[in-house]
Order: structure tokens, then C-alpha cells, then sequence
């Protein structure tokens, strides 16, 4: 579209010189000394006639109208600045001992759509908007991000302070894996803490709830020279729901998330560079339903009388029965902590996680015939180890121009290790998973990715094998 403009405007002008120049021809007079005999002039120079610029404006008004129908029939019209972009991702995986091992699907395809509601050019604060949808696994597409943003603060000068806040669905700050790009997260399958079934859900800190976040940082230090910037803390605080994605509000009270990462105020060529510490909190309260039910079935069992030689005379038959639980509802305390550190430095990189959590919950109690409030608590963690051989996040490759399409060719092995234990308070219910692989990027946002995982739990004697293989592509 801004070539189609640029010629527009590139042949309008031409136009217009031309005019410009048949005119000035027009209207000066000759000079009065050294003139030029007329007879040379005209053998030289002809005269503009008034025909020839009647041709050259048919000719403007011609490309004008071709251009204006080119535009109006290719390019979709917009009121304000669009940016679209795409992700879609193809794989085949095998899982062993599993009635179908084999099998392709597309466990992403998801359309975004980001872009300027107001744009500051004197400070930057402008006011954005994102709006995205997913489907997963073939299912029906869903909003993902629908949010309005403002800069609160000015950007102009890299070196001040930050600060910026987000109205609508989002992510929840937490975490290091649940914010983390491809180039921090190499692994196909996310940490077993984000796909797991838990007693206490852990998989929604990975995923968006309605609501507001804040985010600033403090003291930045800046390359100008690399134009890079590492701000010595920086902050998020997130006051959701509760209740998930696309959900109405269920809960009695808010879900707030705060996170704080810190790194060291150094140059673009530290090797201090790319290592940050990060620490997060995540605190709820929600309703937790208690189906209830029969928790004792009704039975009954017969009383003999013998002789004493074993002989039975006598019967009495005892029924006892059922003992039922009715439907309850919990007011349940929900908390996680989170630390984590990373060192993101090509082609160097590694990171590592912990999560523990503890959330209210019940048990039906015999002897009391009632429900006890108990609290159950729960860990895991991963740590990732990956190189990057090649210059796909280079600064000065990315930046550079180039006359075709070409792209660095970059290569990424890594290893992963993670680990749950979904209740302290249980033996035999821990998962750990071990995941080695590569990515192979070979086009701007285009990538080749192979995984293997071994993974066992500790109440099952055989290991599980995983092997993935995808393309993730977009644009």
C-alpha cells in the first residue's frame, strides 16, 4: 500500500513539473541580449502546445483513477493503524502405550490484531489496543486478547522510568515460562506445572482472566549505541476475575497477581547481560463446590447362632444405612509463590523455575459424619538449558537490510527438566518429565522443532515415551 502511494505520488509529481516548467516557457519573456537566433531555438526546442499538456493530464487522472481502484479493491480499509499477525502450528506425535500413538493435528491456529487508538508524537504515550482469537486443537476459535492499553508515562527518553496500564484480557503476570517467547522457551510441550491436572489448577497461571495490569520499571540503564535497554527493577501487578477466559465473574473476591524482576545495570556487552531474578505472587479467593453425595453406601450383613458342634440355628438379619453428604460450598484460600532466573545471552542460555502453592479444600470425615477443612500444598519446578548456533537474535543481522528474503539459518538444541509433586501430603503421586530436542530457524517466523520426552510418575512402574515433531509458522 505505501508503494502503491509512492508511486501515486512520484508520477503526480512529474505531472506537475512538467506543467510547471510549460508554463514558466509561457509567460518568460526572451532576453533582451545574447539571444539565440529563433532559427536554432526551433531546431533545438519545441513548444509546449496546449494539446500536449491536455495529454499529459489525461495521463495523470488515468494512473490516478488506476491506482484509486487498486487500492480500493486490494487493500482493506482501516480508521486507525492495523497490525495482523498469525500463528499456526502443524505436528505429529507419538505417545506411547496409548490407544491412538499416532497422529497429526493442529494444536494452534490463532489470528491477532494489534495497532494505535491515539498516537503521541511528541511523548509517546499512546494508546493501543489488541484483540486476538484461538483455536486449539481444532476447537471452535476464542478471544484471547481483548484489551485497551495507555502509556502513562513519557518514552521519548530511554532513560527515565516506565510506566503503562492495560484494561480488558490479558495474561497474568506470573511466572517467567507463562511470558516468555520462543526465544526463552524451546521446548514443544510447556513444564508439566502448566499441563498437568492438579489439585490446585496450576495451568491457569499460563493462561488470561479479565481484569487490569500495571507495568513499570525503575533506574533502566541504556546502550545507545546498541539501542538496548535494562531497567534495574521492573514491576507488574494484576487485579483480574478470577474466573478464567471469556467467563463471567464467579468469585466472592478479586484475583491479584504482583511480579518483580530484577537485573544488573549493565552494558550492551557485559557478560552480565540477558541475567535477571524474578519473583511472583499470585493470591485468590473462590468458591469451591462440594458435590456431596452418598460417602457411606447402605449395606447389610446376618448374624448365625450355631451349636457347639457348628451347626447354625439361628439368624438375625442388620441393614445400616446410607450415610449421605449434603452439597456444600467452600470459601477457599488460593496462593502460589514463584521464583525464578534466567540468563538469556546468545548463544548461552538457561533458566530455571519453582512454584509452590497452597489452597484450602475438605474431606468428608467419618467419625464426624461432616466435611473437615484441610490445606493441601504443592511443587514443582523446571529447569532448561538451550544454545543458539547462528545469528537469528543478533541485533545487527535482524536490522539489517537486505535485498531478497534471506534469513540466518540458526540452530537450537536444549534440554529440559521438570518435575510435580501435585500434594506434599501424598506419597507416590510425583511426575517429572526429561526433554531433549532441537529447533532449526530457517525463515523470519518460520521453525522446525523435534522433541523427545521421557516421563514417569511415581505410582506408575514404566516410563512414558513422547516424541513430537512440528512446524510453527506465521506471519
Amino acid at each position: 500500500m505505501k508503494n502503491l502511494k509512492a508511486r501515486l505520488v512520484l508520477f503526480s509529481g512529474l505531472a506537475l513539473a512538467s506543467l510547471a516548467r510549460a508554463q514558466v516557457a509561457e509567460t518568460t519573456p526572451p532576453p533582451v541580449e545574447n539571444s539565440v537566433d529563433p532559427a536554432v531555438a526551433d531546431t533545438n526546442k519545441t513548444p509546449v502546445t496546449r494539446e500536449d499538456l491536455t495529454g499529459v493530464i489525461g495521463q495523470v487522472l488515468n494512473i490516478d483513477d488506476y491506482y484509486n481502484r487498486a487500492l480500493t479493491f486490494t487493500v482493506p480499509a482501516v480508521n486507525r493503524p492495523l497490525t495482523i499477525g498469525a500463528t499456526i502450528q502443524t505436528r505429529y506425535t507419538y505417545i506411547q502405550d496409548q490407544p491412538s500413538p499416532n497422529t497429526f493435528s493442529i494444536p494452534l491456529a490463532s489470528l491477532t490484531f494489534t495497532g494505535l487508538l491515539y498516537k503521541d508524537f511528541q511523548e509517546g504515550k499512546n494508546l493501543t489496543y489488541s484483540l486476538g482469537f484461538s483455536s486449539v486443537n481444532g476447537a471452535a476459535p476464542t478471544p484471547t486478547d481483548a484489551n485497551i492499553g495507555y502509556t502513562i508515562l513519557s518514552t521519548a527518553d530511554l532513560s527515565a522510568p516506565s510506566l503503562s496500564v492495560t484494561l480488558g484480557q490479558s495474561k497474568k503476570p506470573f511466572g517467567l515460562e507463562p511470558q516468555s517467547t520462543d526465544e526463552q522457551q524451546p521446548a514443544i510441550p510447556s513444564s508439566l506445572y502448566l499441563t498437568g491436572t492438579t489439585p490446585f489448577n496450576f495451568s491457569d497461571l499460563s493462561s488470561r482472566d479479565i481484569g487490569i495490569v500495571v507495568k513499570g520499571d525503575l533506574l533502566p540503564t541504556v546502550d545507545f549505541g546498541y539501542n538496548f535497554r535494562a531497567p534495574l527493577i521492573a514491576l507488574s501487578a494484576g487485579f483480574f476475575n478470577g474466573s478464567g477466559a471469556n467467563a463471567l465473574d464467579n468469585n466472592k473476591d478479586k484475583e491479584w497477581t504482583l511480579r518483580a524482576q530484577f537485573a544488573p545495570p549493565v552494558d550492551y556487552y557485559n557478560l552480565l547481560r540477558g541475567l535477571a531474578l524474578g519473583v511472583s505472587l499470585d493470591k485468590s479467593e473462590r468458591f469451591l463446590p462440594i458435590p456431596g453425595g452418598a460417602t457411606t453406601p447402605a449395606k447389610s450383613f446376618w448374624i448365625y447362632k450355631t451349636t457347639n458342634s457348628g451347626v447354625k440355628t439361628d439368624s438375625v438379619k442388620y441393614a445400616v444405612a446410607a450415610v449421605n453428604a449434603n452439597p456444600d460450598t467452600l470459601q477457599a484460600d488460593r496462593t502460589r509463590y514463584g521464583i525464578d532466573v534466567s540468563y538469556i545471552r546468545t548463544p548461552v542460555n538457561f533458566t530455571a523455575e519453582a512454584v509452590y502453592a497452597t489452597q484450602d479444600s475438605a474431606y468428608w470425615d467419618a467419625p464426624t459424619k461432616g466435611f473437615v477443612e484441610t490445606q493441601r500444598r504443592s511443587y514443582a519446578g523446571s529447569v532448561a538449558f538451550f544454545l543458539n548456533f547462528g545469528e537469528q537474535y543478533l541485533k545487527q543481522t535482524r536490522n539489517q537490510s537486505r535485498p531478497d528474503d534471506w534469513w540466518p539459518l540458526t540452530w537450537q538444541p536444549f534440554l529440559r527438566l521438570d518435575g510435580i509433586d501435585p500434594n506434599l501430603d501424598v506419597n507416590g503421586d510425583w511426575q517429572a518429565a526429561i526433554t531433549p530436542g532441537i529447533n532449526l530457524f530457517f525463515a523470519r517466523t518460520t521453525k522446525f522443532q523435534l522433541d523427545y520426552s521421557w516421563r514417569k510418575s511415581e505410582n506408575k512402574p514404566a516410563a512414558n515415551h513422547q516424541v513430537l515433531a512440528q512446524f510453527q509458522y506465521g506471519f
